[in-house]
């Protein structure tokens, strides 16, 4: 059977937004297959919401009914092919900040379809947190976790289909008087027509989590990676710039140099792959710079955990006046967890699944004492 490739994007308009874009070669098999890659990105959005925490539980299509039959005859018996398809979600990409990934798209899920008609899509939302402001993340009403388009689209054998479904945040996100926030999606759903896929494309994605913060005249140094795609990769600043006194090696994607201006550097890295057409992907990172001698917290980016499995992370800070002592200002840490306050290290055993977000903070021994913090997430998976 001819396949062709589906990719699926979730982009906020002021809010979120989904798109399937992207090209796979079909597999050289008896049965060949298409590919089904589930994508996230972002649009810029209202200056009250500053933050928009989405946990995809899982994501499906669902195949057309005749299909559905033909397949059913033909094997003489009930095929798990048909009907709904769950698709895997990529480990450790389940939660995102749809603010966070604006005009990038970063993968979510990877599944191989059957070239066909494909009738519905729907995804199950577990959690969603909404930050208004400078606030603490809030917990939020969701009147369903359940997202369910109904529009048929088609996988056609070495082709690409697209969908977009765009979500308007300034009707989805709603803050009542009493100040609880409802979330009830309002989408808007356009197709585009099947394209053809050109032999060999393979997807590339940026793989690095956010940056760590930095402070002027101290050694700045991070390392981008990517995944996929033909090597060698070619890293540019696609939009924004640098903090100053930093420089980005194109053949190595390090960060590197010796920042000298304190303050929020907010820009897009771009990377690009050896193959021909050569495919490239972006991802959006703010580095925040310290003023000479300010106490910052360096750690932006916590490890993700699992259920019953010991944990340990050492959040960092530089500047101010050593010793340091940290503490949890907001939120709180995995169950059975907790925080060194001399040495800063996170540790202990998880015992519960789910999404835990936290504010970090440092103070030093200076005289009066200066202080740092840090809003942080850990994500603890089940055993």
């Amino acid at each position: 059977m001819k396949t062709g490739v589906l990719i699926v994007a979730i982009v906020a308009a002021v809010a979120m937004v989904v798109m399937l874009v992207g090209g796979y070669p079909a597999p050289e098999t008896a049965q060949a297959k298409g590919t089904l890659q589930i994508m996230v990105t972002d649009a810029p959005p209202e200056e009250e919401v500053t933050s928009i925490m989405v946990t995809v539980e899982s994501v499906e299509v669902h195949k057309a009914a005749a299909q559905q039959e033909q397949q059913q005859s033909a094997t003489n018996s009930t095929d798990e092919k048909a009907g709904w398809l769950p698709l895997d979600i990529l480990a450790g990409n389940e939660t995102f900040d749809l603010l966070q990934i604006q005009g990038i798209e970063e993968v979510l899920a990877v599944a191989e379809l059957e070239a066909g008609n494909y009738t519905q899509i729907r995804m199950t939302i577990s959690n969603v947190q909404v930050r208004l402001g400078d606030g603490d993340l809030q917990d939020v009403i969701l009147p369903s976790g359940k997202l369910k388009f109904i529009h048929p689209f088609d996988i056609v054998g070495g082709q690409t289909t697209a969908l977009l479904f765009d979500f308007d945040a300034e009707k989805s996100v709603k803050v009542t008087g009493s100040g609880q926030i409802i979330v009830k999606p309002v989408v808007k759903l356009s197709v585009t027509k099947a394209q053809k896929v050109e032999p060999g494309t393979k997807h590339i994605k940026i793989a690095t989590p956010p940056l760590p913060n930095g402070a002027v005249g101290v050694s700045y140094n991070a390392t981008l990676t990517a995944d996929g795609g033909t090597t060698p990769y070619t890293w540019s600043i696609n939009k924004g710039t640098l903090p100053a006194g930093l420089s980005l090696d194109s053949g190595t994607g390090i960060i590197s140099g010796m920042p000298t201006t304190g303050g929020d550097s907010t820009f897009t890295v771009k990377v690009s792959d050896n193959s021909t057409p050569v495919k490239s992907d972006t991802k959006r990172y703010t580095i925040t710079i310290g003023a000479s001698e300010a106490l910052i917290i360096t750690t932006v980016n916590m490890a993700d955990g699992v259920e019953q499995t010991a944990y340990n992370a050492t959040v960092l800070a530089l500047g101010g006046t050593p010793p340091y002592t940290w503490s949890i200002a907001g939120g709180k840490l995995p169950d059975g967890v907790m925080i060194d306050t001399a040495s800063g290290v996170i540790s202990g055993t998880p015992t519960k699944k789910g999404n835990y977000n936290f504010t970090i903070q440092v103070s030093d021994n200076g005289t009066p004492a200066n202080t740092d913090s840090q809003q942080l997430r850990v994500r603890i998976a089940k055993d």
